[in-house]
């Protein structure tokens, strides 16, 4: 099953699936019938895939059946023999080969003298020699068919009967109403197959036309070319340079049969058939009832553009070369919605391409979309789906149900990267469907993008989070060094991802034990900090976001785990300032502890209670001199200063403030540590007076800064002194 199909057309009766062979067993007596005139052609005409060859080769089967006396079938290729004068041997040998047997019976039974006797066979021969172009000269032409057969001088060795009749040169036309004759006399006929003719350049299109209706048209001969119409009719305009190749292909065809399509729904029937057998083998188990109807409604409405029998056997193809070795990673209607899309609408697969990466990077958060390239999309969506029929195949609304973000809207911009749901997103990633950022690269490239953990990694990191707390923190800090191809770390991606549903996902263990590892590595994170980058200044705030969410989930899962987790956060986190400057103030706030920023209870990490008993731990860990020796190399220094402000009042930080800065040395390395950040044409690191003033007096730092400037200082500090007076400035012109 898993082996492609190469796409050859049925020998039997047993693979029919479309009903070709009760076709066949009709057309047979038919065909038949039709050697027993003057001559006749038939066109059988079809699409490329709509089942010619099939058609063809269950003819020939057929009629063999029906045992016709003096019946003969002759198969000829035309897009395999590669020119005029093959396929006029292919065809004048075949029914020389006849007379010839009939020929030498005749002369057995009737004549003592085979001098006297006409031979046929040869007389046809030489008929094609003289009007088949491109073919040896009649001196050559005994030993070109008939290798064993000898020349008589220039000329066959027809008979002396026949050449009494004509004289020492007869016409083409003397020579074939002496085969016409002979044939109707023998009562021979002769059905001739030919097939495959709309694969013909437009020169081998005209000769089979010219061998048909020209040198080979003899009574009881009839033709069955199979062709898609257009594309013949195309090949002879061309060909012959005529106005209308459709008109011409009129006058050489007499009969027409058109293979019929397929009854409404065989097709995509005989896709679902096929690819579950393809998803059983693999998975060896059937679907689950959600992906048996997922896999009906991405065939009953993207399979609605099946026509032929072939495009059942691509769409097929592209299903089991890619999902025998993804289907780990892919979800399995996803799969055969996008081979659908890739045979059916080319156009739309490659939109789809284009945009899913695109919204994969703005997912992650390493790029944006500008407003002219979202147009740009969206007008190209709405051309290659422009209905406004929900159940069309042509619809956006259609494209809506696996790529949520999409949706129909007046303005072309604002069909794409529209909102998703927290559902829709969750639904996408758990079942790593074609919508999924992480996944999506895996329907197009065999491979997931490089931009994304892979799913082993994430349950690595996972499985981590559930088992062994140390072994997670090594891992995570291993991603904040590790090389990203984008501008963003590892670890700030891994950030991103764990939003609320990313949460929502997750037993207790693993929200424990993620909180902790992340909570514990924020002070790695926060000292990589490059300050030409500023979205790395944003990591904080992003990481204190996501920890809230995760201790949501937790206080409603089991509020005995949430109160381990908190005591193990509050005693042990390395990153004291993160905590303070970051979750736990910003708890303050929303309990309305501190500014006026209150939120709605359900908006709140903890409870009250669990508020006030985290701050006595906290302020003793402030307490402890080894701790305070440590908290002059806090990363982002600010916002752990007015955490622990909001946290204790002004006197605790201000006192600690006041006794690092003594030395000379700290107190710039303060001041360089108190900036802020900005951007307009480029990054700003301004200092501001209202920064600094809750900790120092303001006019008393300039003084201090003025004299350190004008004394004996290093190089260095000289250098800090002078960034300080600039990042001053700076604060000045935006406010202070």
């Amino acid at each position: 099953m898993l082996n492609s199909d190469s796409d050859r057309a049925l020998e039997s009766e047993e693979q029919d699936e479309f009903g070709f062979a009760g076709i066949a067993k009709k057309l047979a007596p038919s065909l038949i019938a039709a050697t027993g005139g003057d001559g006749m052609v038939i066109g059988i005409e079809g699409s490329w895939g709509s089942g010619k060859s099939t058609m063809v080769n269950l003819l020939r089967k057929e009629l063999l059946t029906l045992d016709t006396p003096n019946f003969h079938i002759i198969s000829i290729a035309p897009w395999l023999s590669g020119d005029g004068s093959s396929l006029v041997r292919t065809l004048i040998e075949a029914m020389a080969a006849v007379l010839d047997t009939l020929d030498e019976a005749a002369s057995s039974r009737w004549s003592r003298n085979k001098k006297t006797a006409i031979k046929y066979g040869n007389l046809l021969r030489d008929y094609a020699a003289k009007t088949g172009r491109g073919i040896a000269p009649l001196a050559k032409l005994a030993g070109l068919f008939l290798p064993l057969a000898g020349t008589a001088g220039e000329g066959l060795d027809l008979g002396a009967g026949f050449l009494d009749r004509f004289g020492k040169a007869p016409t083409d036309a003397d020579l074939k109403k002496a085969i016409s004759d002979r044939l109707k006399s023998l009562d021979i006929r002769f059905l001739v197959l030919i097939d495959d003719l709309d694969r013909l350049e437009p020169a081998q299109a005209v000769e089979v036309v010219r061998l048909v209706r020209s040198v080979a048209d003899f009574p009881k001969v009839a033709y069955v070319m199979c062709y898609d119409r257009a594309v013949l009719a195309h090949a002879l305009q061309v060909g012959l340079d005529v106005t209308n190749g459709d008109l011409f292909l009129q006058k050489v065809v007499q009969l027409t049969f058109a293979i019929p399509l397929p009854e409404p729904f065989d097709l995509r029937l005989s896709l679902r058939q096929k690819a579950l057998a393809i998803y059983e083998e693999i998975n060896g188990r059937p679907p689950s009832p959600d992906e048996l109807e997922e896999l009906r409604l991405a065939i009953d409405r993207e399979g609605q553009g099946l026509r032929t029998p072939r495009e059942v056997k691509l769409v097929l193809n592209g299903i089991r070369f890619a999902y025998a070795n993804l289907a780990e990673q892919v979800y399995f209607p996803d799969i055969c919605r996008i081979n659908l899309a890739k045979i059916l609408n080319p156009p739309l697969y490659a939109w789809l391409e284009k945009y899913l990466s695109l919204r994969s990077v703005l997912a992650t958060g390493d790029a944006t979309i500008e407003e002219d390239e979202r147009t740009t999309l969206g007008e190209e969506l709405k051309a290659l789906l422009p209905s406004n029929d929900a159940t069309s195949i042509r619809s956006i609304w259609g494209l809506r149900r696996f790529i949520p973000s999409v949706r129909a809207a007046d303005e072309a911009k604002d069909t794409v990267f529209s909102t998703e749901s927290e559902n829709e997103k969750r639904s996408m990633s758990e079942l790593k469907r074609l919508a999924s950022p992480q996944h999506y690269r895996f329907y197009f490239a065999l491979t997931g993008p490089k931009t994304v953990l892979t799913d082993a990694q994430y349950q690595a990191l996972i499985g981590l989070a559930e088992a062994d707390l140390c072994a997670l923190k090594a891992s995570l800090v291993n991603y904040i060094h590790k090389a990203r191809p984008l501008g963003k770390s590892w670890f700030e991606y891994i950030i991103d991802q764990f939003d609320y549903s990313r949460w929502q996902r997750l037993s207790t263990k693993q929200i424990q034990g993620m909180i902790l590892g992340i909570s514990d590595v924020m002070q790695d994170m926060l000292m990589t900090a490059d300050h030409s980058r500023p979205s790395m200044l944003g990591i904080g705030q992003k990481a204190e976001d996501s920890i809230r969410q995760g201790l949501k989930r937790l206080r409603h899962l089991d509020p005995a785990i949430m109160a381990a987790t908190l005591d193990t956060l509050w005693n042990e986190t390395r990153s004291l300032g993160w905590l303070i400057g970051e979750l736990y103030r910003k708890e303050l706030q929303y309990h309305g502890r501190v500014g006026d920023h209150a939120q709605p209870e359900h908006l709140h990490a903890l409870t009250d209670e669990q508020v006030d008993a985290a701050k006595p731990i906290l302020e003793k860990r402030l307490a402890d001199p080894a701790t305070r020796l440590k908290l002059r190399d806090t990363p982002h220094l600010p916002y752990f200063l007015f955490g622990w402000l909001d946290m204790s009042g002004k006197d605790a930080p201000v006192e600690w403030v006041t006794e690092y800065t003594k030395d000379d040395l700290n107190f710039v390395k303060f001041l360089l540590q108190m900036r802020s950040w900005s951007m307009s044409d480029r990054v700003y690191y301004p200092l501001r007076k209202a920064s600094v003033s809750y900790f120092l007096d303001w006019d008393q730092t300039l003084a201090r800064l003025a004299q350190l400037a004008v004394g004996e200082i290093s190089g260095a500090m000289a250098t800090d002194i002078a960034e300080i007076r600039q990042a001053i400035e700076e604060g000045r012109e935006r406010g202070d």
